[in-house]
């Protein structure tokens, strides 16, 4: 079952550094950049890690994207900034990867940033950062991600509407590949709520418990990622904000949408979650009741049984009178002693059977009682 890894530790700068500091978190993953330059006419992929071998390529197109995949070289993210007039805070934003979802506005581009959930021992919640220019997307991720391989192949077709639009259509290609991919994984997590469900009724064992904390976790996890997607699709969308063209803001409320949908899922996925702890307890309650139940049949049944073995077992002369338990010199007194304690048992069996308490009939009573 794959639930939640708790993410780990931020690498901050040290107190009191200056703001916009860069230091790479000590599990960062190589950096490699891939250029993806186009216009109606052209397309040029390259992929090195060198900006200045970016740029020449870049030269004369129109339209750049720029994926960075890995955050560990720090000099090569820094070269990024210089060459397209990042802000410090910007690019200590995309090292730091635990930044919650956001639009920051600034001079020469917009800076987006969202989160990626990934399985991988667990889910995990991965950052992507976006900044968007007039004529250029620079995309900056803890590692590559084969779900802008779909934006690429598109852009790979001549006729495609992306290869005609300017670059803030494929910032919002980019922007609904990282929405889509929650989907499959809420669908994933609801099928394990179901099951859980499910498996909390029949068996409800103390090791659930475990696992309904991990189910929510991961919901907790996931409902934090998508929730600020609404102020960040709701910026996007505003008249007025620069480097988003009118009809590109007509794709991205189908976005808000798609965050709609994804927050309706999770909001049910979290109030299940919720009450499965509740419901494990009831069942072990429930359990716990037939148990007792049981055993109290079982000693009740005993305890005329006990009375009749213990009568007979004091110590009485038959000799001295005729009254002191004659049965002891009866030929058939051992039998006739286990045939009353045997008609006590399966009669009071019949009475309990009778009024409900044991077999089958009290599930069929409540039956009875459910409306049509």
């Amino acid at each position: 079952m794959l639930l939640h890894r708790r993410p780990r530790r931020e690498h901050r700068p040290a107190p009191g550094e200056p703001p916009g500091s860069l230091a790479a978190t000590p599990y960062a993953r190589p950096t490699h950049l891939h250029l993806v330059a186009y216009d109606g006419d052209r397309l040029i992929e390259h992929q090195s890690q060198d900006v200045a071998e970016i740029e020449e390529r870049a030269q004369g197109v129109a339209n750049v994207w720029i994926d960075v995949a890995g955050l560990r070289d720090v000099d090569t993210i820094r070269a990024i900034g210089q060459r397209y007039c990042l802000h410090p805070l910007t690019l200590e934003d995309i090292v730091q990867v635990v930044q919650r979802p956001k639009v920051d506005i600034y001079d020469g581009y917009l800076f987006v940033v969202l989160r990626l959930p990934r399985f991988e021992k667990g889910l995990v919640n991965e950052q992507v950062a976006i900044v968007l220019g007039h004529d250029f997307v620079i995309t900056f991720g803890e590692r590559q991600w084969d779900g802008f391989d779909a934006v690429r192949s598109r852009l790979g077709h001549v006729h495609s509407r992306m290869r005609s639009k300017p670059v803030d259509y494929l910032a919002y290609a980019l922007i609904d590949a990282l929405i889509d991919a929650y989907f499959p994984i809420l669908e994933h997590y609801g099928e394990l709520i179901d099951d859980m469900e499910e498996e909390v009724v029949e068996r409800a064992t103390d090791g659930l418990v475990t696992q309904v904390h991990g189910l929510r976790r991961a919901v907790m996890e996931l409902r934090r990622a998508i929730w600020p997607l609404r102020e960040v699709l709701n910026t996007l969308t505003r008249e007025g904000t620069p480097y988003v063209q009118p009809e590109t803001r007509t794709f991205l409320r189908d976005c808000s949408d798609h965050v709609s949908q994804l927050l309706d899922m999770i909001e049910i996925d979290r109030e299940v979650t919720s009450t499965l702890l509740d419901l494990h307890l009831s069942s072990l309650s429930t359990r716990m009741n037939e148990i007792m139940k049981v055993l109290t049949i079982i000693a009740t049944i005993f305890i005329p049984l006990g009375f009749v073995a213990g009568l007979y077992g004091m110590n009485f002369d038959p000799a001295i009178s005729p009254y002191n338990m004659p049965e002891l010199h009866w030929r058939f007194g051992y039998f006739y002693s286990l045939a009353v304690m045997a008609a006590m048992a399966f009669g009071m069996l019949g009475y309990f059977w009778a009024k409900g308490w044991i077999g089958g009939r009290w599930r069929r009573r409540g039956r009875s009682r459910e409306p049509d």
